[in-house]
């Protein structure tokens, strides 16, 4: 398997994908220390999952949903909105300021998709680029959600 995460070598010839190299591509997906911890623990797995999917190509389409998941969970928690769903958690997120109109028209589409998955039994057929550029995003939302403490604040261990 080649492509954007085993990138070239030095004479232009694609290398081959590693699970050190999947780990590498998802280094960047941070989980800020205030990201509580349920959707923290499902954006670990949604990065283990996409690293795991080198093995088994399944794993890919579901870090995408479970990253999807960690994102509904975060709004959840973060609007104190009990069991409203998401598509009104976004809604209420652009009301808030949370997240602009066009964070919010980006995650409706990954709950289609994730809807689409997990309701209907369709799987997405994505490249790894492409499942890694949605499963960033959601590391990225939950992060904007929970930034992380400046050097005053103090964030209690879960």
């Amino acid at each position: 398997m080649k492509n954007f995460i085993g990138g070239f070598n030095d004479r232009g010839e694609p290398v081959e994908i590693t699970f050190a190299r999947m780990q590498a591509a998802a280094a960047d997906w941070i989980i800020t220390p205030s990201t509580p911890q349920g959707p923290a623990q499902l954006l670990k797995a949604a990065r283990d999952m996409f690293c795991l999917g080198l093995y088994s190509y399944e794993l890919i389409a579901c870090s995408a949903s479970w990253s999807i998941t960690a994102v509904e969970a975060a709004l959840k928690l973060r609007l104190d909105a009990g069991s409203k769903p998401f598509q009104k958690l976004v809604t209420l997120a652009i009301e808030q300021e949370l997240i602009d109109a066009y964070l919010g028209e980006v995650l409706d589409a990954g709950r289609q998709i994730r809807n689409n998955f997990v309701h209907e039994g369709r799987q997405p057929v994505w490249t790894l680029g492409m499942a890694g550029s949605a499963i960033g995003t959601s590391f990225k939302v939950v992060a904007q959600l929970y930034p992380a403490a400046t050097p005053d604040e103090h964030i209690p261990e879960p």
